[in-house]
């Protein structure tokens, strides 16, 4: 029987061997399409094993009626009658949420003449507490993070002091430098970074998420040659990740999580890392949930595959650093995971510092480098600038630092 087959497979071979020989342009396409064909075999089995067999058919359910509809609203009239509903909901939004307020006068040109100090006062006092809700008490979920009435007079006054400033120019404004230098070794200290550990100022956490993301695409490429780099990312992570991938024209693959924990699957993440994924994520903590990721399995992962491994700590902020000192287990959520290579932490949350502040931190300061920007050759002279913005207000970065030093540790 062995002997048989044997035979078999020789006369195969011999007969392919022929055909090729032969019809060398057929048996090429034969070959591209024979790798195609096991390419899509091959994704389609991954994403079974990661997602299971519900979940892959609700997502081609969606594809199929997502595509059903579409073509619907090109058919002659369905599209205008899509349209006025869609243009009815955007209406009823618009009246509810910027509705015209009675006896309220309307600014849309620049008045003719001057207003008088007390006039624009008045104005804007009358605008700032328009909706009548209590945020003040903590009547706001996730909206605003109020450290009381004392600080917010130390923050304003610092921020009026650098209203004028612009850390796009180190030079002209060097104690803003200092301010903003000191504000990223606090919180790289906070996270338990080294020496090499260092980082840099954005608006918020998700220009943070972005510049992070960027860091590892550019380092991806220009370390390792890769021309189609991805990301990793549960999917409980923040939809910055998304919105990252897609300004950047990246893959990102979303893992699913475990339905009793809420924290992203190990062993799923494990399948969708191939040879183009630069970066994977983990939340300290989640938005969705409040539940923080297995940080060390995923370091663990990162070391493993020498890829990127981000921790996006920008809701735990200064929470989660202060776990075990406040008698709750510690989540170590920092840079003593030997996978993490960046973190970011909002410190306009629970560092009660002005809307507009955060902080991306780096494992060394090369994969710092690749979210930097540079051209010199403009005509305007050499531009380099270490965020999506170029000139950026120095007066949050300055109130972020009162706030901070203000609070201290024991705060």
């Amino acid at each position: 029987m062995t002997n048989t087959i044997s035979t078999l497979a020789r006369v195969d071979w011999q007969r392919l061997a022929s055909f090729t020989i032969k019809n060398p342009r057929q048996a090429f396409i034969n070959a591209v399409v024979a790798y195609l064909v096991f390419r899509q075999a091959a994704k389609g089995v991954r994403v079974l094993s990661v997602y299971g067999v519900q979940h892959v058919l609700a997502f081609l359910w969606k594809k199929v009626a997502g595509g059903v509809i579409r073509h619907l609203r090109r058919a002659p009239g369905a599209g205008t009658v899509v349209q006025k509903n869609i243009a009815k909901v955007i209406k009823d939004i618009e009246e509810k949420m910027i509705a015209d307020v009675p006896g309220e006068s309307k600014f849309l040109t620049i008045p003719d003449t001057a207003m008088s100090d007390e006039e624009i006062l008045t104005v804007l006092r009358r605008r700032q507490n328009e909706a009548g809700i209590d945020w003040k008490n903590g009547r706001v979920s996730g909206a605003v993070y109020h450290g009381g009435e004392e600080l917010g007079r130390l923050t304003s006054e610092a921020y009026a002091m650098f209203s004028l400033t612009n850390p796009l120019h180190p030079g002209v404004f060097p104690g803003l430098r200092r301010i903003e230098a000191e504000v990223v070794r606090m919180v790289v200290d906070l996270y338990n970074g080294s020496s090499e550990c260092c980082g840099t100022t954005t608006s918020g956490g998700t220009e943070s998420i972005i510049m992070a993301v960027r860091a590892h695409v550019v380092w991806g490429r220009e370390a390792r040659g890769l021309e189609t780099p991805n990301i990793v990312v549960p999917i409980t992570a923040h939809a910055a990740f998304d919105k990252a991938a897609e300004y950047f024209g990246i893959g990102i693959t979303h893992v699913p999580v475990d339905p009793k924990t809420q924290r992203v699957d190990i062993r799923a993440m494990k399948r969708v890392i191939d040879s183009n994924t630069v970066l994977i994520v983990g939340s300290s903590a989640t938005y969705p949930h409040g539940v923080a990721d297995d940080l060390v399995a995923l370091s663990d992962l990162a070391v493993k595959h020498k890829i990127g491994f981000h921790i996006d700590s920008c809701l735990g902020s200064f929470i989660m650093p202060f776990l075990k000192e406040a008698g709750f287990p510690e989540v170590v959520c920092d840079f003593r995971l030997p996978g993490v290579t960046s973190i970011s932490c909002d410190t306009h949350k629970y560092g009660f510092a002005p809307k507009g502040t955060s902080v991306v931190m780096y494992s060394n300061k090369q994969l710092r480098h690749y979210q930097y920007f540079t051209i010199a050759t403009w005509p305007g002279g050499i531009y380099a600038s270490p965020t999506i913005a170029g000139s950026r207000c120095g007066a949050v970065i300055a109130a972020c630092w009162a706030a901070m030093t203000k609070m201290g540790r024991d705060g």
